[in-house]
């Protein structure tokens, strides 16, 4: 496989793979796995013992592969993630090394325990909007209309960004998530309804893009959100990431676009929403997936939900007439 078997099968891996998971997908994938591949050739220059070719590797390989992991500080999720795309990678060529060391020795693995990250409080999401406001041009518009779309309508960073203009009905209300996550496989598309406090950001966002493509010409173009100069283009993810960089400087709240999804799911909870509700404006398959990851009933919630319930008159609780002596347990 070359001087460098390792990155050679890595790239094979990845074009067989290629048509299973969304563009987006693939990006994560190729970037973990090549770091992967980075800090092994670092592993091996240490100790030459060490196996070059994922097909020849063997305990001792994995065994170094975790250890430093552990040593460079990732994560048990993270070691996780990274052991699940290479044990992907040795079944691909054919070696399954790490179901045998998991069968023997399932101890020495990390468990991939999620933890629930947090959403923003309203004071917070208020700061994040308002800071929107201060970019002129067409990049300002485009940021002042994505960021309160994802607060308000729980898409995800590519779902918004690869979204065409025909997706957007301003008749019904709605949005189409025409592209969501694992289109190829197990993904759907779903409808999500536009608020009321968002429908003025639409129309403005729509009165702009309209004046936008009038300078240029311009009648209509399919994406729904561009970037400056290019009508004919979707924004990515990474324009989206910088524009959120900017947002971050300027409101002092630090936040990623996926914790304003999270936080579209716990204000729909906390306005009594039934979870099954949330779970499929989210695109999840399971309610299990929502509470997980992304939002559950608070404490305080939870207490009011009680205090309602006992509200109506309840049935009252009657302790049974002791008639007879013998009625006692143990009475002699």
């Amino acid at each position: 496989m070359g001087r460098y078997p390792l990155r050679t099968a890595i790239g094979e891996y990845l074009r067989a793979t290629n048509d299973y998971y969304s563009p987006t997908t693939q990006v994560v994938r190729k970037a973990v796995l090549y770091a992967i591949e980075r800090e092994y050739s670092r592993l091996v220059k240490r100790n030459p013992d060490l196996k070059l070719c994922p097909k020849d590797w063997k305990e001792p390989e994995i065994v170094a592969l975790l250890t430093s992991m552990r040593a460079n500080g990732l994560t048990h999720a993270t070691q996780a993630q990274r052991l699940s795309l290479v044990k992907k990678l040795l079944m691909f060529q054919g070696n399954n090394i790490l179901d045998k060391m998991k069968a023997t020795n399932p101890q020495v693995f990390p468990k991939a325990i999620t933890e629930r990250k947090g959403s923003l409080s309203d004071e917070e999401l208020s700061r994040v909007l308002k800071a929107t406001e201060e970019k002129d041009g067409w990049t300002g518009e485009c940021m002042r209309f994505v960021f309160p779309m994802y607060a308000y309508t729980g898409m995800r960073l590519s779902e918004l960004a690869s979204a065409s203009r025909d997706d957007l009905d301003t008749s019904s209300w709605t949005i189409r998530v025409s592209h969501p996550k694992g289109e190829r496989s197990y993904g759907r598309q779903r409808v999500i309804p536009i608020p009321e406090p968002l429908r003025p950001v639409v129309i403005r966002f729509l009165k702009a893009r309209e004046k936008h493509l009038a300078l240029r010409g311009l009648l209509e173009t399919t994406p729904l959100v561009f970037p400056n100069g290019r009508p004919d283009k979707c924004v990515d993810n990474r324009t989206v990431g910088s524009w959120k960089t900017k947002i971050v400087e300027r409101s002092g709240v630090r936040f990623t676009v996926h914790a304003l999804r999270r936080t579209y799911g716990q204000n729909l909870l906390n306005r009594d929403v039934p979870i099954e509700t949330v779970s499929l404006m989210l695109g999840h398959s399971t309610t299990q997936t929502t509470e997980r990851h992304y939002c559950r009933r608070d404490e305080d919630s939870a207490r009011l939900d009680v205090i309602r319930a006992f509200r109506n008159p309840a049935p009252v609780l009657k302790t049974p007439e002791l008639t007879r002596p013998a009625d006692l347990t143990g009475y002699a």
